[in-house]
């Protein structure tokens, strides 16, 4: 029975409808949508007929589904058309109403074939549209050639590209929507639908292509899994720093097990291809989450609050809401590639799933790695409150004539030194620096996650030998810190404007800093970190390093060991290569029994020279203090020199740590005798060789009262002063406490004398020797005693 037979059968009373449809299928531009399309179609209705609700509405709707077709009309539209103009005429016609509106519908669902799965009709007639996939080879190209013709107005590129997406938008799915379809012909279709796409690039690429989704896959399974190990970490922190046991959780295991249990459901779901919903819905769902999740974080992210740090929990959650968002766009574009031509092509099951696996696990691992650094820079941050000052420190002339400049209350404060900017403070959190003309406050630099920076005490500061570069020492209990996490534990600082310059993270102890360095001791290694420029180098030395100090082209280091052995280096600043090395223990009878670290004393460069000088007990005598200098440009020893009457360094009450200080002129040590009766005044020695051949200048004794006996107070209860001059606390008779001068012409008492200020008088009777501290900045004397700082003209 010809097409005109069977439209007559259908509606006998319609024929010029009829003939103007068979027209409709012979116009010229078509190739694969004509008259032979629609008879493959009504023949595969015949046989399908026993499974539509009505077959004869659904072969009308075949009659009508390509009556308008134009290979330029965007997608959907020729079926919107045809549906309206089969509404049209059949209306026209008589024809049902209800009818009418059912064949609309079956035509718009040519559009997609997308049938729900109780539409017979819709069923029926969207296998017959799709019949031709699943025909002989022969005829299956003659379909492809024909849509090409058809489309011959797109470029090659181009028409790849689209015919390739429709493709494999039918390899994603089930092709045939009634169970005769899919046991009869579905096989072959897909055999069919294979065979073309292999047509669309050369052989050896398409394999290669097919990874690439495979790969974006991967990495959102890879950061998917990551994003729940960062939740887990933030989940158990606790929440701000110091916290008390019952506020750290613990890491929920919980946790990395869900995201790996998403993963593996997503990784299944990826090659069930026949439900790509299961991969869209969850990248949908990730990227709602991780978008609300930023949102919560940012608006939670605590604030700065003094006694209270912000601890490893807000960033950690802030990173994983991040990945988790990010999990969502690499699943999306993982998905659209999938659907892209030049990647449609899926390579073997085994071997995509090897790349998946790979991906997974390196993405998880970078962005796992990744987070702790984020972490740490978040952290120290948000716990970092820094200042800088932009006018330069004040300066007037020095009288040196004991009145007060000003006085100011300020927090128990730990070390305090004198710099180009001012007078430093060492305070339990940071660094204050003070102005030493004015008193005012120039900057700040304060940690909240610092546990007591002050109990580090004078070797808590150190100033470069110019006094423009600050070196504080910002310890952190480790047990409060999260795990991977390096905080800073030095914090280098421009002494002027209080600038940051660099912070490092080192269990060492800093030996000595300039604009460019920073050297560290740890343990049997010298370490340069670079401040201002990248340099950065590690020596390994034979003994333990306990002292070290920086020149313009070297670091000096003492390295000792137990017994017998103590020798000085230097060392190129460039590389930390060795230049020369002087053993003290062929010149000096060193201590065996005491700590290399205790034997060994100060350290100290002379100014304008390239000469440096040292500390060293011996165990002649019972224990001798020598002092000692090297020339570092020759590397040997031009002197040394006895200091007797000194006790041993740390052994006993009536020890201390010895300070030498230098200027062009004069190396100055202040250290104290041995004290014979608990309770008696202790006396110290404060004296002056020259720095060239080591020749006594000066030399007084000084009775320290009891309370001041402490074995750090030579080296904190003393400041050098430019002409030479020692100057410190001391109690007096009348029960004062008042500044002391030591020089060429002896102990000098220097009571204090009001300033011009009203306060003044009332500040001098507050002045107290509880735990005096000295330094000297811009030339002035400044004073501490645990509770004021003052400084003298």
């Amino acid at each position: 029975m010809d097409l005109r037979d069977q439209w007559d059968r259908l509606l006998p009373d319609a024929q010029p409808l009829g003939d103007d449809l068979l027209a409709r299928y012979a116009e010229q531009h078509r190739h694969y949508h004509d008259q032979r399309h629609l008879t493959e179609m009504l023949e595969t209705i015949d046989e399908l007929a026993d499974l539509a609700d009505d077959a004869d509405t659904v072969r009308l709707a075949a009659w009508f589904h390509d009556a308008i077709y134009d290979p330029r009309a965007d997608p959907g539209e020729n079926e919107e058309v045809s549906a309206q103009l089969a509404e049209l005429e059949l209306s026209a016609y008589g024809v049902a109403a209800a009818k009418v509106t059912e064949i609309g519908r079956l035509i718009r669902l040519t559009a997609k074939h997308d049938c729900e799965p109780d539409d017979a009709n819709g069923a029926v007639l969207c296998d017959a549209d799709l019949r031709i996939l699943s025909l002989s080879a022969g005829r299956y190209d003659e379909y492809a050639a024909d849509i090409r013709e058809e489309y011959g107005h797109i470029g090659d590129r181009d028409f790849a590209r689209g015919r390739m997406t429709f493709l494999q938008s039918l390899a994603e799915t089930s092709l045939y929507a009634t169970s005769r379809g899919q046991e009869q012909w579905e096989q072959a279709a897909r055999e069919n639908v294979r065979r073309e796409l292999k047509l669309w690039g050369p052989e050896a690429a398409r394999p290669i292509a097919g990874l690439i989704p495979m790969i974006y896959l991967g990495a959102a399974l890879g950061v998917v899994v990551a994003a729940s190990v960062l939740l887990g970490r933030g989940l158990g922190a606790a929440p701000r720093w110091p916290a008390t046991p019952d506020e750290v959780n613990g890491f929920p295991v919980w946790a990395p097990i869900a995201g790996t249990a998403v993963a593996a459901a997503l990784t299944c779901a990826w090659f069930r291809r026949a439900q790509p919903r299961l991969v869209t819905i969850p990248a949908l769902v990730f990227a709602a989450i991780g978008a609300v999740a930023i949102g919560l974080c940012w608006w939670r992210w605590p604030a700065a609050q003094p006694g209270a740090a912000m601890s490893e929990r807000w960033p950690y959650l802030m990173l994983a809401s991040v990945a988790i968002l990010l999990a969502g766009a690499l699943l999306a574009l993982a998905r659209r590639l999938r659907l892209a031509p030049p990647y449609a092509l899926a390579p073997p099951r085994a071997l995509s799933l090897g790349v998946t696996l790979v991906c997974a696990s390196l993405l998880a691992w970078i962005v796992v790695s990744a987070g702790e650094p984020f972490v740490q820079a978040r952290l120290e941050t948000a716990n970092t409150v820094s200042t800088t000052a932009t006018m330069p420190p004040g300066v007037l002339p020095v009288q040196l004539d004991g009145e007060l400049a000003w006085s100011r209350e300020v927090p128990a404060t730990g070390a305090i030194a004198g710099t180009a900017g001012g007078v430093a403070e060492l305070r339990s959190d940071g660094v204050v620096m003070s102005d030493a003309t004015t008193g005012q406050i120039r900057w700040r630099y304060a940690r909240a996650d610092v546990d007591d920076a002050a109990s580090s005490g004078s070797r808590g500061l150190l100033v470069s030998a110019d006094g423009r570069t600050l070196a504080a020492h910002l310890p952190y209990n480790a047990n409060h810190a999260p795990s991977g996490i390096d905080l800073p534990t030095y914090a280098v600082l421009d002494a002027e404007s209080g600038r940051v310059l660099t912070e490092v993270h080192t269990d060492g102890t800093a030996l000595a800093v300039d604009a460019n360095q920073l050297l560290v001791a740890e343990g049997r290694y010298v370490v340069a970190h670079g401040v201002s420029n990248p340099t950065h180098w590690r020596t390994q030395l034979k003994c333990s390093v306990t002292q070290g100090v920086l020149l313009a082209d070297q670091a000096v280091v003492v390295d000792a060991c137990g017994g017998n052995s103590a020798v000085v280096r230097g060392l190129d600043l460039a590389d930390g290569d060795q230049r020369w090395e002087v053993d003290l223990g062929i010149r000096f009878e060193l201590s065996a029994e005491l700590d290399p670290a205790t034997w060994i004393g100060e350290l100290v460069a002379v100014p304008e020279t390239r000469e440096v000088s040292g500390l060293v007990w011996t165990g002649a005598a019972g224990g001798t203090l020598h002092q000692w200098s090297v020339d570092v440009g020759e590397g040997r020893i031009l002197w040394t020199t006895p200091v007797p009457g000194t006790p041993r360094p740390r052994l006993g009450r009536s020890s201390c740590d010895a300070q030498l200080a230098a200027t062009h002129a004069s190396l100055v040590l202040v250290t104290c005798r041995t004290r014979t009766e608990p309770g008696e005044p202790q006396t110290y020695d404060v004296s002056a060789v020259s720095p060239a051949d080591g020749t006594p200048q000066w030399h007084h004794l000084l009775q320290v009262p009891p309370k001041l006996q402490q074995p750090t107070f030579p080296r904190d209860g003393f400041g050098l002063l430019p002409d030479g001059r020692v100057v410190t606390l001391m109690p007096q008779p009348d029960g004062s406490c008042s500044p002391v001068m030591v020089g060429t012409t002896g102990v000098q008492p220097r009571p204090i004398v009001a300033g011009p200020t009203a306060t003044s008088v009332a500040d001098t009777k507050k002045v107290t020797c509880d735990k005096p501290a000295v330094t000297v900045a811009s030339g002035r004397p400044i004073f501490s005693d645990g509770t004021r700082l003052f400084a003298l003209n």
